[in-house]
């Protein structure tokens, strides 16, 4: 017995359509429906769909995942130079996205926006843009700052690239100074390490070098941060392993140090080479070239 497909399958019901156009439906079920899923909201609400239905997965979608869709349409904008939906989408994904959103737009997604304003020669725009980002966290990569210098300065607007340009050096200045200052904890908190590892290598701070009237705990810590310790600790914070140090000191290298330093070379595996105003140090193994006399 033959039987007609159309006789086989049921039309689509009311409810079937409705939730076809939420997105709720498979791909599969959607087609043998017969309709087309209709554009605008559909595919952003199928994201959304429970996730019993087979079109949804069950993997948690990290911030950056769920904000591709806006992405893609920033990009689009941009691409058909339509500068002002492209900063009023650039405005709602920062209100949408909090405290950290700029860190999820790329930063060539950035200069997009920017750049379409640039090419419509819409200063307003441009500077509404470089508001929008100066405002968000972790604020504005150094690059696209001179890059906003520069398409004012096309736009005549010298005032806002001088201003722009200053935000740069500022922006430029504190990322040294927090790196630097980084790098220092990192130092100070080696010479406190490797204090603790000569001292079970069998360490003891000779107080004598010490001409300071304070108590014998006081002169040891004095002794632990010597200039060349401090440069040492630096060094092995800085460098791979295995790379040999070099310290140049304008001062004869006292004999607390000298001590520490063998021990140092000993626990470390470094060879460590120090120039004071008498000579070469090197130091190895735990032990220095110099024979202890210097």
């Amino acid at each position: 017995m033959l039987i007609s497909p159309r006789l086989a399958a049921p039309p689509p019901s009311a409810a079937a359509a409705s939730l076809r156009c939420r997105g709720f439906l498979p791909a599969a079920a959607s087609a043998a429906a017969g309709s087309r899923r209709p554009r605008g909201g559909c595919r952003l609400l199928r994201r959304s769909a429970p996730p019993g239905v087979g079109a949804i997965t069950s993997t948690v979608r990290t911030r950056r995942e769920e904000g591709r869709p806006d992405r893609d349409e920033l990009r689009r904008l941009c691409q058909e130079r339509n500068h002002e939906a492209a900063v009023n989408l650039l405005d709602e994904m920062l209100k949408r996205g909090g405290a950290g959103a700029l860190a999820e737009i790329a930063p060539e997604e950035q200069a997009a926006v920017l750049q379409a304003c640039g090419e419509a020669r819409s200063l307003a725009n441009l500077r509404r843009a470089h508001r929008l980002l100066s405002r968000s966290l972790p604020g504005i990569a150094t690059p696209i700052l001179h890059m906003i210098a520069t398409l004012y300065c096309k736009l005549g607007a010298r005032g806002d690239a001088r201003r722009a340009l200053e935000e740069a050096s500022r922006s430029r200045g504190k990322e040294r100074e927090d790196g630097d200052e980084a790098k220092r904890r990192e130092a100070y908190e080696k010479v406190r390490e490797l204090h603790e590892e000569i001292r079970a290598a069998g360490y003891v701070p000779d107080t004598r070098y010490v001409l300071h009237d304070i108590d014998e705990d006081a002169k040891a810590r004095a002794l632990m941060y010597h200039s060349e310790r401090l440069a040492i600790a630096f060094g092995l914070v800085s460098t791979p392993p295995g790379t040999p140090l070099r310290v140049i000191k304008n001062l004869r290298i006292c004999g607390d140090c000298h001590n520490a330093v063998k021990l140092i070379a000993k626990v470390t595996g470094r060879e460590i080479v120090v120039r004071d105003n008498k000579r070469f140090h090197h130091f190895k193994d735990g032990a220095c070239s110099c024979g202890d006399y210097w």
